[in-house]
């Protein structure tokens, strides 16, 4: 039986959700090669927490980040931010991988964030191709057939989305690891500072 979330967990749960949402509201950057996707920053904290509280944690924060989208920001279709929220489970996969086999964690190991970012931000590509694939010509409230997109002309849109997700993971799977580097750091010193106060 898995156990469930400490509260500290569920305090950091609820801080780097809200730091998702608020992200998500505030920072977009259209791509200039497509423009109808939009380069933003809310999945850092949501890396942050992969790496600060695990997997099922993080998932729990993608997920309550999905749902607040889909009622204030769900995007030209409503199964927009499920592209979003499958988007940043594959990253998760590369990340975990590289993480698990990496003995004595990975802060502070450049090598392996360099790693973790190109198997994250590959994973992430591959999975988001399939999807894509199989789901923009599809009616609405899944894709956008209903606004005259078919299935012919979805694989020339898939290069440049693919582009775009890797470049996302390229700038946000680093930034996630140099913020747990320094969280782990200042935490480190705080507890050093605080034993030897006696």
């Amino acid at each position: 039986m898995s156990r469930g979330f400490s509260p500290r967990e569920i305090a950091q749960i609820s801080l780097f959700t809200a730091l998702a949402v608020l992200l998500n509201l505030l920072v977009s950057v259209p791509d200039p090669g497509a423009p109808f996707l939009f380069f933003e920053v809310w999945e850092i904290p949501i890396f942050v927490a992969l790496l600060v509280i695990g997997f099922k944690g993080a998932g729990v924060v993608a997920g309550l980040n999905t749902l607040v989208l889909e009622a204030v920001k769900p995007g030209s279709v409503p199964a927009g931010p499920l592209y979003n929220l499958i988007a940043v489970l594959s990253t998760f996969v590369g990340i975990m991988v590289v993480r698990r086999f990496a003995p004595g964690g990975l802060e502070g190991r450049r090598r392996l964030w360099v790693l973790g970012t190109l198997l994250g931000a590959s994973v992430r590509v591959l999975v988001m191709t399939v999807v894509n694939w199989i789901v923009l010509p599809l009616p609405f409230p899944l894709g956008f057939g209903s606004f005259g997109l078919t299935a012919s002309e979805v694989p020339p849109l898939l290069v440049p989305i693919g582009i775009f997700n890797f470049i996302l993971a390229i700038y946000s799977v680093p930034t996630a690891f140099s913020l747990y580097a320094a969280l782990r750091s200042r935490s480190r010193g705080s507890i050093a500072t605080t034993g030897g106060a006696k």
